[in-house]
């Protein structure tokens, strides 16, 4: 039996990445709040009156509003997600063990959370371009993220490398 150091690069990386979740989650919030307040004012002809608060919104229309809701709906819990199966994955490396047979899944996760965004960004331009007035010209351009594309693919490779190396390891266990 060998006894595994702790990685203390790894834990600090993993208490990093639970700082990083709270902010993404607290920045989420903040921003649901201030676009959603910012398309009620501009439902309501510009103006928005809360208790102690008086906001004007010009220039701006619901359409925008309404493609900021659907940007942090689409973005938002996506990264959320991918940042809390990396911590998992920076815990059990903290721990000197990364190869648990859970870190492969992980990453296979992680590759569909990215995929999945990828799609619902594009589903969401096409359905902004199609049905909600942006007051402008232009339309929302629809482009093809290749880097998130590359990282999908880098990381379904790695959930294998994951999962040969956990087999191996498991494989040596049983080896006298």
């Amino acid at each position: 039996m060998t006894i595994r150091q702790q990685n203390s690069m790894a834990a600090f990386l993993s208490m990093l990445m639970q700082v990083v979740i709270w902010i993404a989650v607290i920045s989420g919030v903040i921003a649901f709040l201030l676009i959603g307040a910012g398309l009620i004012g501009s439902l309501n002809g510009g103006v928005m009156k809360v208790p102690g608060m008086e906001t004007y919104v010009e220039d701006v229309k619901p359409g925008q509003f309404v493609a900021g809701l659907a940007g942090l709906a689409v973005f938002a819990p996506g990264i959320i997600y991918v940042c809390i199966q990396l911590r998992r994955i920076l815990s059990t490396l903290a721990d000197g063990d990364p190869f648990v047979p859970q870190n492969g899944p992980r990453l296979t996760r992680i590759a569909i959370a990215i995929a999945l965004v990828e799609l619902a960004r594009y589903v969401t331009v096409i359905l902004l371009n199609l049905f909600v007035d942006l007051g402008t010209d232009q339309p929302v351009r629809l482009s093809i993220n290749l880097a998130a594309w590359a990282a999908v693919v880098a990381l379904f490779i790695l959930a294998q490398v994951f999962r040969e190396g956990t087999r191996l390891r498991e494989e040596e266990k049983m080896t006298i």
